[in-house]
């Protein structure tokens, strides 16, 4: 068994800043607050029981200043310039708690899950982000730059849309509210160092993201009613019961850093004692991200940092000088700047329960440093640090504890919560240095004592030399898929947390990257065949009997050759459909027929109906060309299809170019509704 440390966690619960002015109101107002009342704070914020308290925002800015001093350099601030990376997860239960209903305003037909389909998510009751979102009588979807609103009700159509601005738009549909999350480029200006001119600048990149909250209560009226803009990337998102946590990444920002002039040593040393300089009189604004909240219905800003001091913690043990903000917006309350709780630390991959959210720092985000060497020169394992927030609270998520665990997570699919115990898979490869050893995989179980997440069992030997592909929890068992030249599917038996141990595991050529569980101890996996040297053949989607823990058997199979599907990285994009046992999944492919000597491309998606004694294909859907009609010279290439969703006894498919509705069953074209740009 591994050794695991444990990673407490510090709450900074200070008095909020001065410089706080009364917001005025009116058109084209501007109130600018810092370190506000914007929620809960202190304590409130962070329930563990031995975090401690720093005295003042001063004490604050003395850590980061203290930090950053011991890490700047000639070029600034190494390590953050500005390049912050995102996150690239069945029954349907009732989201809302015994004591909240999720907000619904308007009357939808049906109840997901079984008159209509909804996004495919890890955990049933957590919503995820995603492209399309549907109620069963409305569909929304982001294509072309734009965000359209479907009439799925009778005979489907395009009743309104609105543009969006930036890129990688995601939305969350709760009753007559739509959030839509979107990424912006912005760009910092400073003088070129030593030049004293300002129009000799250099422009880096300033991600920032921004939440958009949309009034769709009506078609005719589809329009922005607030929007809040504020610093860095957006790692992930979930909503539960209509509160929606948006976990957001920020780096220090306003810095004009100095740069060596010429070359040399003291050129150097000159830029660093300059650059050092300017640490020292920064200020909270240079290490909270700031933000900008405007209500479109009464055409007033407010603006300042999200975070107030009160607001932030940080791990006892250095976790960088990032800002990781967990955002809680209500949206039966509307969009606002508020319930925020921020870690001075990193984050990549969240997962999340109806009652906890987890976000792990990605080893490879955290810049190897010269004391991880040991003493024989080998480098140390990196580990992955795992911050946990209770969000039983529907207005505030609450920092609780945090835990480390030796090794790298594949996704947000290597976390699982079930009766207490978070169950996570970890490849213990050192992602920067590769390693001396041969690599191999781990299930480790963790219980909160405290403030901490405690590991209570493990079990190693999964995939020696091997790559996880896949990761499934379905209840007291764990399936994992890892992969080099043939697929171990491993049976993982975790009834007793304190002892996991394999259960079983099956060989066979090929890969499953993604595990859907299809009926009683049944998985579909889609995935890759292969050769037995382990070289890819095409699309592959394969039913597992599981029923045997210590026996799982492949019953059968389908291949599409040459081809590939968005399901093996994307699970939104896959579609289950219980009532008819069907799979819908997007498929590309372009080859070459030798006997007509002509290309052979697919564009579209392939329905495919899985039981235990076989997969066999039974419709195809493809789209015209993003003109409209099929592209001439495109050799019978058609948009590639994203998404797909069904709403009563018809199937939608979503490409960039428009809607198809297709007859569930027969799968005959029904109605194509085309985006316009």
């Amino acid at each position: 068994m591994r050794r695991t440390t444990i990673l407490l966690v510090t709450a900074i619960a200070v008095v909020a800043a001065a410089c706080t002015s009364s917001p005025t109101t009116g058109p084209g107002s501007t109130s600018y607050r810092l370190g506000g009342d914007r929620g809960p704070a202190g304590p409130a914020l962070f329930a563990a029981p031995a975090l401690q308290a720093f005295d003042s925002c001063d004490a604050f800015l003395s850590y980061v200043k203290g930090h950053a001093l011991e890490r700047v350099g000639p070029y600034g601030l190494e390590g953050y310039d500005g390049f912050l990376p995102t996150d690239a997860v069945f029954a349907v239960e009732d989201a809302a708690g015994p004591d909240r209903a999720a907000p619904t305003t308007t009357a939808a037909s049906g109840a997901a899950g079984v008159d209509y389909s909804t996004t495919n998510v890890q955990v049933a009751g957590v919503d995820e982000p995603d492209l399309v979102k549907t109620d069963g009588d409305r569909i929304f979807v982001v294509a072309r730059g734009r965000v359209f609103w479907i009439d799925a009700t009778g005979t489907p159509r395009i009743v309104a849309s609105m543009p969006l601005d930036g890129w990688g738009q995601q939305l969350f549909l709760a009753g007559d509210r739509l959030l839509v999350m979107t990424s912006v480029d912005g760009y910092g200006v400073e003088p070129l160092a030593g030049s004293g001119i300002v129009d000799d600048v250099v422009r880096g990149p300033s991600p920032r993201t921004v939440l958009t909250e949309v009034d769709v209560s009506d078609p005719a009226t589809m329009t922005a009613v607030r929007t809040l803009t504020m610093d860095g990337t957006i790692v992930s998102s979930r909503m539960t019961a209509g509160s929606v946590r948006v976990v957001v990444r920020s780096g220090p920002t306003g810095f004009a850093w100095a740069y060596p002039e010429g070359g040399g040593i003291r050129a150097e040393r000159e830029a660093t004692a300059e650059n050092r300089r300017i640490v020292e009189n920064s200020t909270l604004e240079n290490w909270v991200p700031w933000f900008v909240f405007e209500d479109h219905r009464t055409r007033t800003t407010s603006e300042g940092p999200l975070l107030g001091c009160d607001q932030v913690g940080h791990p006892d043990e250095f976790s960088g000088l990032s800002m990781l903000t967990v955002l809680t917006i209500d949206l039966a309350s509307g969009l606002e700047p508020g319930a925020g709780v921020g870690l001075l630390a990193e984050g990549q991959t969240v997962y999340a329960s109806t009652e906890s959210l987890y976000v792990a720092t990605a080893p490879w985000m955290v810049r190897p440093l010269p004391e991880t060497t040991g003493p024989a020169g080998e480098r140390d394992r990196l580990s992955t640090q795992i911050h946990m927030f209770d969000i039983t609270d529907p207005t505030v998520a609450r920092y609780v504890a945090s835990g480390e665990v030796e090794g790298t997570l594949l996704s947000q699919w290597s976390m699982d919560e079930y009766d207490g115990i978070l169950r996570v898979v970890v490849t213990d490869e050192d992602p920067w240095w590769g390693s001396s050893e041969v690599p191999d995989s781990s299930v480790v179980t963790l219980r909160r004592m405290g403030d901490r997440l405690v590991q209570v069992g493990s079990v190693d030997g999964l995939g020696k030399g091997e790559r996880v592909y896949a990761v499934r929890f379905v209840a007291d068992r764990g399936y994992v898929v890892t992969f080099r030249q043939v697929d171990p599917l491993y049976v993982v038996d975790l009834s007793d947390p304190t002892d996991p141990r394999v259960a079983g595991e099956l060989k066979i050529t090929g890969y499953s990257a993604y595990l859907h569980p299809i009926g009683a101890d049944l998985l579909l996996g889609v995935g890759q065949d292969a050769t037995d040297q382990g070289r890819a053949l095409g699309t592959q989607v394969a039913v597992f009997d599981v029923s045997d823990p210590a026996a799982p058997r492949r019953m059968a199979r389908l291949t599409f050759d040459e081809a590939y599907s968005d399901v093996e990285w994307d699970h939104r994009a896959f579609l289950w459909w219980a009532a008819e046992d069907v799979a819908v999944l997007p498929l590309q492919r372009w080859s070459w027929d030798e006997r007509t000597g002509k290309e052979d491309p697919f564009s579209g998606a392939v329905v495919v109906r899985a039981t235990p004694d076989r997969v066999v294909q039974v419709g195809e859907i493809r789209h015209p060309s993003a003109s409209g009609s099929d592209c001439a010279g495109c050799g019978g290439w058609s948009a590639p299809i994203v998404r797909s969703l069904v709403i009563a006894d018809r199937l939608f498919t979503v490409s960039d170019a428009g809607v198809l509705v297709s007859e569930l069953g027969s799968y005959d074209d029904v109605a194509w509704l085309e985006f316009a740009s």
